[in-house]
């Protein structure tokens, strides 16, 4: 009876042993590769300072900034002009119109903020006379964005982007310009979905 309960012991023991075997079993190399690109990811990703930087009239292109700084989170600050814009969208629209025709740029208030002390700036604003506001020119002309990575994004109303990601690639040649997405205004309450999607496919 004693060696029927030996014997029975020493396969319980055997059995245990081999259990914590395998649970023990080594990562295997592409596992390890993995995990370490991973961490490596999210590491240098949260190491850099983002800023969120917006030029809004209408309220459309704020909303889409804040879905973006309730992602990715680092600073958020918008573009104020000194002298502020019409309220009434026809006057407004003259009014941007002129200001493209005679090639103006507008000042803006205080940031509070330096730009330049960013890793990644995500540069948001709507699209006027098919291109960028013109205070949009003035922001890239105080700035420098040198080794920068800069992130742009619009509201519209049908022309999408107006090609100003390669003005912005123009007039900051020194910078990393990543794809921009670009929104339609009448729709914004209902993208942060899509704005998401946006910002996972860039890894942030």
């Amino acid at each position: 009876m004693k060696k029927i309960i030996a014997i029975i012991l020493a396969a319980a023991l055997l059995l245990s042993f081999a259990a914590c075997a395998k649970k023990s079993e080594p990562t295997s190399q592409a596992q390890t590769e993995v995990q370490i690109e991973a961490h490596s990811k999210e590491t240098s990703q949260s190491d850099k300072k983002i800023l969120t930087v917006y030029f809004s009239w209408s309220g459309n292109t704020d909303a889409f900034a804040n879905y973006i700084h309730n992602t990715v989170g680092g600073d958020i600050v918008r573009i104020t002009p000194e002298k502020a814009y019409p309220e009434n969208y026809d006057d407004v629209a003259d009014y941007a119109k002129k200001e493209r025709d005679d090639n103006v740029r507008p000042a803006f208030k205080d940031l509070g903020v330096n730009p330049e002390d960013y890793d990644v700036i995500f540069v948001g604003y709507p699209i006027w006379w098919y291109t960028l506001p013109m205070i949009m020119y003035t922001f890239f002309d105080t700035y420098d964005f040198s080794g920068k990575t800069l992130i742009p994004f619009n509201t519209h109303e049908g022309s999408g982007d107006g090609g100003t990601y390669k003005t912005i690639k123009e007039l900051e040649p020194n910078a990393t310009v990543l794809d921009g997405l670009a929104i339609r205004g009448g729709s914004i309450g209902g993208a942060e979905s899509e704005v998401k999607e946006w910002l996972g496919k860039l890894e942030y």
